[in-house]
């Protein structure tokens, strides 16, 4: 694995949308109570950027077709579910109060 730090875990907030780009990848961080998943900024339907989305406590939504996904798993959770259009999750971890990802496995 080859982590990197992305971000201060005190400037993601619960409930926000973070954005960030690590090695030339779009990323969104998504805090809850427990931890901080880390997600391609793409939705898996049309490509639409999820930071534009909304969050709606742990469901992150897409803002163009309103597609919903579940903030900790990334699993698609609208009314019908389509686990091939589950978000594609990059490992996060939180280590002395700094939010690391690893990008490796999406750059393949």
């Amino acid at each position: 694995m080859s982590w990197r730090a992305v971000a201060e875990l005190s400037e993601i907030r619960e409930g926000e949308i973070y954005p960030v780009n690590v090695d030339g990848v779009d990323l969104i961080l998504l805090r809850f109570e427990r931890g901080v998943s880390a997600f391609l900024d793409s939705c898996p339907h049309e490509g639409a950027q999820l930071s534009f989305g909304e969050r709606e406590g742990d469901v992150l939504i897409c803002a163009r077709h309103l597609w919903e996904f579940d903030v900790r798993t990334g699993e698609h959770i609208s009314r019908v579910r389509r686990p091939e259009h589950d978000l594609k999750k990059a490992p996060a971890r939180i280590v002395d109060g700094k939010v690391e990802v690893d990008v490796s496995g999406l750059l393949e």
